[in-house]
């Protein structure tokens, strides 16, 4: 493709890149017949990938400043024998000819569009389903916890090692059940009513070994059945992620007084307290009883379809002393931490919670505290950016030659950046990216043993200031930062807007956008007034695959620009609902 004058700023990096075209071939291996868009998540050696697949999403299109919900599954399963068509409130959405066509079971996109916009038994639809490609076989749906494939919970696939066993983290599903509330004075004898109710608990981690889900445990699990995540896996079948360790007395008692069944199921109780934003490690809400589960990161040992309890990792702290701040009259702080990534030698990299005694915050009662990039090893939680430099942090990523990737937040140009750093343990110093420019926002997703890292990085459209992510490799030992859409053929219909992973033979799984026939939510094509298929651009999940003795291609004479195969607006409205779906990429205690 033909590289884009994208700014001044960046001219000089250009000349290191124009001849790196046809680098790699693009092999889309995330296209699934029952769903619109995916998202490249994790590679091993031998090339087999795992994915995630789009349930709904949220978008705001340009110009409205108003979020809507997108179904891209097809032909979502509808709980339809749940529904009381015989309400006029229901009956009210749909014309005569609909209703008898529901009456004979037959539901066109019309009436399923209706349906899942209304949703008049408030049934569960969950985010995402994940997928396995086991070399060039067909992907294939692998399942955590909802083994009825109702979809009304999302499930995240993170992780895959060189023995196929994949990790992930699932929310919980919901069941149809009949709940009679308590009876009162008032209401002597109440009404049994029909309740989704969530199966506890409200997120957990597994591996899938062989097709089998092998749950992930944290070490506490009252009051509601704990909290786990698992977020990668190194090639000994050691599980990073993070889980519940805790929970405070005055949250049990607030617990215990509010979940007592009279009113609504206890599940429900539970699965709304620990849910609410109020409860979320970290939260500047520090009132005891409004904490949830005290928070850590976890290391398990996978061995076969046998799984160890897991070993707690430990966090900052005040001033990076590793330990709880003292200070008389400020609040206690639930200090929480999370394991992303860990290699063969377990030593683990992610974030914790850091705190500064000593520095002010928004109240009088509470001291400054963030979340920082955080090395655990040998028992120990290392820092690794400077605290009074950077806003927060976080590391992603590390591989066998202990080197961490991750990146580092603070005001740049007016604006909150996040910028690559990568992290030699063994020498313990941190080297910070500029990217393709200063202000551009820089964030990495995995590294190599060959010190490669991937990522997506801001661009600058030619000719304007609007900014479009685009995926990158960084070569550690050569300072060489480049644009994957730079490396690839010139008519390449693909646009690569995430790096997800790169394994040790060089290939990266990405995440692009590509032009497709328009589909409605049954999943027939759309067509236009004149019969012809309505395009439209979704993302799908690519492998980049290093071409033997490649040679650059010369594109002098495409004239396409960054944003080829499609406008700015598309991209755009693609990438806002593909933020939503990414999940903030397994960094989100609550699912």
């Amino acid at each position: 493709m033909k590289l884009s004058r994208i700014s001044l700023a960046i001219l000089p990096l250009l000349s290191l890149c124009s001849v790196q075209a046809a680098v790699y071939n693009v092999v889309e291996v995330g296209e699934v017949a029952e769903l619109k868009s995916t998202y490249a998540s994790a590679i091993n050696d031998a090339g087999d990938v795992v994915f995630n697949g789009a349930i709904k999403v949220t978008e705001t299109p340009i110009g409205t400043g108003t979020q809507v919900t997108v179904f891209e599954y097809y032909n979502f399963p509808i709980r339809l024998e749940e529904i009381d068509f015989e309400n006029e409130d229901v009956q009210a959405f749909f014309t005569d000819e609909q209703l008898a066509d529901i009456s004979n079971g037959n539901i066109d996109a019309d009436i399923q569009n209706i349906l899942l916009r209304i949703n008049p038994t408030n049934q569960p639809i969950g985010n995402s389903i994940g997928y396995l490609r086991a070399g060039n076989a067909e992907p294939e749906n692998l399942v955590m916890v909802d083994s009825s494939l109702t979809r009304g919970n999302s499930e995240y696939f993170y992780g895959i090692n060189i023995s196929g066993v994949v990790v992930g983290t699932a929310t919980s599903p919901f069941t149809r059940q009949s709940f009679t509330p308590e009876a009162t004075e008032d209401t002597p004898d109440p009404e049994t009513v029909e309740r989704w109710v969530a199966d506890l608990p409200y997120q957990s981690a597994a591996a899938v070994v062989a097709g089998s889900a092998i749950p992930l445990p944290p070490p506490y699990t009252e009051y509601g059945g704990g909290v786990s995540a698992a977020n990668n896996i190194s090639d000994n079948g050691i599980v990073a992620g993070f889980g519940s360790i805790g929970l405070v007395e005055e949250a049990i008692e607030t617990i215990e007084e509010n979940c007592d069944g009279a009113n609504q199921p206890i599940n429900t109780c539970y699965y709304n307290y620990h849910t609410s934003s109020s409860t979320s490690p970290g939260a500047y809400n520090q009132q005891l009883d409004s904490f949830g589960y005290t928070q850590r990161g976890l290391l398990w040992q996978l061995n076969g379809s046998s799984v160890s309890a897991p070993t707690v990792l430990g966090f900052l702290g005040d001033k990076n002393s590793q330990a709880a701040h003292n200070k008389e009259g400020i609040r206690p702080i639930n200090y929480s931490s999370q394991a992303f990534d860990v290699n063969n030698s377990g030593v683990a990299v992610g974030v914790s919670l850091y705190s500064d005694s000593d520095r002010a915050a928004v109240t009088t009662d509470q001291i400054y505290r963030t979340e920082h990039a955080t090395l655990f090893v040998e028992g120990e939680a290392l820092p690794m950016v400077d605290a009074t430099e950077w806003q927060n942090s976080r590391a992603v990523a590390i591989n066998n030659n202990d080197i961490a990737v991750g990146y580092a937040i603070k005001t740049i140009n007016s604006a909150n950046r996040s910028k690559l750093f990568y992290y030699d343990y063994p020498a313990d110093k941190v080297t910070f990216v500029t990217g393709f420019f200063s202000s551009s926002t820089t964030v990495p997703h995995a590294i190599n043993d060959s010190n490669q890292v991937v990522g997506s990085a801001e661009v600058i459209i030619a000719g304007t200031t609007t900014r479009r992510r685009h995926g990158f490799i960084y070569d550690i030992e050569s300072d060489n930062f480049r644009d994957l859409n730079t490396l690839i053929a010139c008519d390449s219909p693909y646009t690569v807007v995430e790096a997800n992973d790169i394994n040790n033979n060089g290939v990266v799984l990405a995440t692009a956008i590509v032009s497709r026939e328009a589909r409605d939510v049954m999943g027939d094509v759309v067509v236009d007034t004149q019969g012809n298929p309505v395009m439209e651009e979704v993302t799908t999940t690519v492998k980049l695959q290093p071409v033997a003795n490649g040679e650059p291609e010369d594109c002098a004479a495409n004239d396409q620009e960054y944003e080829r195969n499609g406008g700015s607006t598309g991209l755009g409205s693609l990438m806002m609902g593909a933020a939503l779906l990414w999940w903030r990429r397994r960094r989100s205690a609550s699912l």
